[in-house]
């Protein structure tokens, strides 16, 4: 049984609104309105260890696979011990800073989230909606406006 709901019409996204990329993969998937947004933000709404452990088994990795160690001082012991699955489980539940990227869950798939544009990509949404063209066929255009709003038409008293 899965810890984490997942559902074709709705996206889970688990990230750290404190971290920069967490915040800006938060907007992309808000801007996505054809799904409901499960966010979870982990500065606030803790995982359990069976989430976490879910997480890290779908994204083909172990709980360590999740953290990034790059912004630990040297001197801290967390960045060149090695510790055992549930020990990291513990780590990320009091550091949630230490999440690498946000995950977002589609359905069965999960992906994490380096770059906040992957959001859509990953979701197989297009930028602005527009229509997918081969690079070396010209776009497709259409005016919004019609001739006949700039013909004038013959007012009352004109005899043409």
């Amino acid at each position: 049984m899965k810890s984490i709901a997942r559902d074709e019409n709705q996206i889970t996204l688990i990230y750290n609104s404190e971290n920069h990329v967490g915040e800006r993969t938060f907007a992309h998937a808000s801007a996505i309105k054809d799904k409901e947004l499960q966010a979870i933000d982990i500065a606030k709404t803790p995982l359990t260890g069976t989430q976490w452990a879910e997480l890290a088994d779908g994204l083909n990795t172990d709980v360590k696979g999740l953290l990034s160690f790059e912004n630990v001082s040297d001197d801290d012991e967390i960045k060149t011990a090695d510790y055992d699955e549930n020990d990291y489980i513990k780590i990320i539940e009091h550091r949630p800073e230490l999440l690498a990227h946000p995950i977002l869950i589609h359905g069965d798939a999960m992906k994490q989230i380096v770059n906040p544009t992957e959001a859509q990509e990953f979701l197989g949404v297009d930028s602005a909606g527009l229509e997918k063209k081969m690079m070396h066929e010209e776009p497709t255009i259409s005016s919004t406006t019609k001739k006949e709003h700039f013909i004038e038409k013959p007012g009352k008293g004109d005899h043409n």
